[in-house]
């Protein structure tokens, strides 16, 4: 299936949305800032979907940590280019088109805390969102990849997009939407259907929210295979891949629009349990970002960055040595708790 037409640089920003999806009072962390700022220097815009709420008044800046939180006060950063909704609220009103899936997050909710539900809440709420509303639902691991400019904006406005991890057969919730609603609508009434098959599930024990988060990633493969047997549903890794290619961390081949700074084969919802495998992705990651990213005194500019030069150095790189940091902080951390474990 090839599309011949309008890049996605050409659609106006008040078209191009990102949808992302924060559960918990942790503060966002510097590299996906890093992601948000990166989105929004490209002429996207960004909606967070965050329970709980913040408090009053707060600033969007004091969701993040406070390394990032300059840089989010950029002229640039305003109310139309990042918003924060609350997601009791985006709940609220009944829906017509997946009210399954919506009374099933409104009863998950409360339950936050118990075992592993935020995660569930978190995989639940992007399929919802990208089902009722129009946008395109990135995980905060997601950046633009050096082809956003360039890419063609037919997948994205007539059809519903996802994206096929690296090293999968399939698409996965990482990635997907529309800019289409009357296809996000489409998507969300096929979900919808087997949500019911939800209404049991536990996640007291690691084991049964395991079956859960991959119940829901099945769910969306099904929903978003059904649209693209009717040829409304597009893996943009796969299309057109030679053309659109590149490397990321661990030097690994994608393609497309996106790309995803986490090691293929490794789930954020692990992370607690196997700390080897946590260091080894947030290693990868940050040789990632330094190596894209360079030092301070660097003032190449990298894809897709170029058209906006003087707020990538003075805004996006300084955020990207913030995010190296933090990263090798945590290694840091997670290396002493693996010595520790071995001397008990």
């Amino acid at each position: 299936m090839e599309f011949i037409m309008t890049s996605l640089a050409a659609l106006p920003t008040d078209q191009k949305k990102i949808n992302c999806v924060w559960i918990g009072n942790g503060l966002i962390s510097c590299q996906s800032a890093f992601n948000i700022l990166s989105w929004i220097s490209c002429g996207w815009t960004v909606t967070i979907y965050k329970h709980p709420a913040p408090q009053g008044n707060a600033a969007v800046s004091a969701i993040f940590h406070e390394d990032a939180r300059s840089a989010l006060e950029s002229p640039k950063v305003t109310e139309e280019t990042l918003s924060v909704v609350s997601l009791t609220d985006a709940l609220e009103a009944a829906t017509t088109v997946m009210p399954t899936t919506r009374a099933l997050l409104r009863r998950w909710i409360g339950d936050i805390g118990v075992g592993y539900t935020s995660y569930a809440i978190g995989d639940l709420t992007k399929s919802f969102i990208a089902g009722t509303r129009v946008g395109i639902v990135l995980d905060l691991k997601i950046g633009p990849s050096q082809w956003v400019h360039d890419y063609p904006s037919k997948p994205f406005t007539e059809t519903f997009i996802s994206f096929s991890r690296t090293g999968a057969f399939d698409v996965e919730n990482q990635c997907l939407g529309s800019l289409n609603l009357e296809v996000s609508n489409e998507y969300g009434q096929i979900f919808d259907l087997s949500a019911s098959g939800l209404e049991n599930a536990t996640f007291d024990q690691q084991t049964n929210a395991e079956a859960v988060f991959g119940s829901i990633t099945s769910k969306h493969q099904l929903a978003f295979n059904n649209l693209k047997r009717k040829r409304k549903g597009t893996d943009v890794k796969t299309t057109d891949s030679t053309k659109w290619e590149f490397f990321e961390i661990g030097s690994n081949k994608n393609s497309g629009p996106f790309r995803v700074y986490q090691k293929p084969g490794y789930f954020n919802w692990k992370q607690g349990e196997y700390p080897e495998q946590k260091k080894e992705n947030l290693v990868l990651v940050a040789d990632e970002l330094k190596r894209d990213h360079g030092t301070m005194q660097n003032t190449r500019v990298p894809a897709p960055f170029k058209h906006d030069s003087n707020f990538y150095l003075q805004y996006i790189q300084p955020l990207a040595h913030e995010s190296i940091k933090d990263l090798r902080t945590t290694i840091e951390k997670i290396d002493k708790e693996i010595q520790e474990g071995k001397k008990l």
